[in-house]
């Protein structure tokens, strides 16, 4: 069981490094930008909840490499309960937010 899941930790950590740095390769030269990947990818991860049908499949492709729901929402919860218990005297809060026009 441990192997499958450090395969499968593997799998999140290779599709977030990939879809990072191919969303930093596409910012253009000219401008200058704060982001952070793995906020995208947190809130493409709500998005996949909830979608259906070839967002879904396209979704989970670029987040988990085709990871099954419940794997999805297990890595990425506790992602952010690693992210929000750091220790050693670090606080952190994750923020994320949709707009629509």
């Amino acid at each position: 069981m441990a192997a499958a899941t450090s395969n499968l930790n593997d799998a999140f950590l290779t599709a977030e490094t990939n879809f990072g740095l191919n969303m930093l390769e596409k910012l253009p030269a000219s401008h200058s930008a704060v982001l952070s990947p793995v906020s995208v990818i947190f809130a493409l991860a709500m998005v996949q909840a909830g979608a259906r049908g070839k967002t879904k499949t396209e979704i989970n492709e670029i987040i988990s490499k085709g990871a099954n729901d419940d794997e999805i929402e297990n890595f990425y919860s506790g992602l952010s309960k690693d992210i929000l218990n750091a220790g050693n005297g670090v606080k952190t809060r994750i923020a994320n937010g949709f707009f629509l026009e």
